[in-house]
């Protein structure tokens, strides 16, 4: 099945739970995160404000903050690049997807894990997002780094067929298990 089909489907499946699921789901993969101490050795952690029923980083993106950590946040700037914004504690929504930007400075320093959004994976570590290559473009800054998402279990699927661009996650974590595809 090709990519529009797949995010396609996928993305209407995550769009009929209701928020009852969304928040049970998400609150079971922040315990597996805290759990698990992936953001233990992390001292500057890219995340993403989550929309469409995505999973809730809300309370993962506040422990980080707790921690002592240094969040970042993307901003979309001239609709086609992401960059990482150290947030302040201030947003805007003045974009086309209508998600939650932070306001604030470019981050040009090193980072340590970056949270990925996406709608759909696969057992490789594929990701499909949401069709623009924002993220992987941003991905490619940073070959290094630790890369980790979060997923419904139905985002996972067997095999995906992939492009050249497409950039791999190294860990998916979901409300039944932790997926570590490359090991750190």
């Amino acid at each position: 099945m090709e990519k529009r089909k797949i995010r396609d489907r996928i993305k209407k499946l995550r769009l009929n739970l209701i928020k009852e699921q969304v928040l049970e789901e998400s609150e079971f993969i922040y315990k597996q995160i805290i759990d698990s101490k992936i953001l233990e050795r992390a001292e500057v952690i890219m995340s993403y404000m989550s929309f469409q029923n995505e999973i809730d980083t809300e309370k993962i993106n506040e422990y980080i903050i707790s921690c002592g950590k240094k969040l970042l946040l993307p901003k979309m700037l001239d609709r086609e690049i992401i960059k990482a914004i150290e947030y302040t504690g201030e947003f805007k929504i003045d974009n086309s997807f209508g998600i939650k930007e932070p306001v604030g400075e470019i981050y040009n320093g090193d980072i340590d894990l970056i949270i990925v959004p996406g709608v759909v994976f696969d057992r490789e570590g594929n990701r499909i997002g949401y069709g623009r290559g924002y993220y992987d473009r941003f991905l490619k800054l940073y070959p290094r780094v630790r890369k980790i998402s979060l997923a419904y279990e139905f985002q996972i699927l067997d095999r995906l067929e992939v492009e050249e661009h497409d950039e791999k996650i190294d860990v998916i974590v979901t409300k039944n298990n932790i997926r570590r595809i490359k090991k750190y």
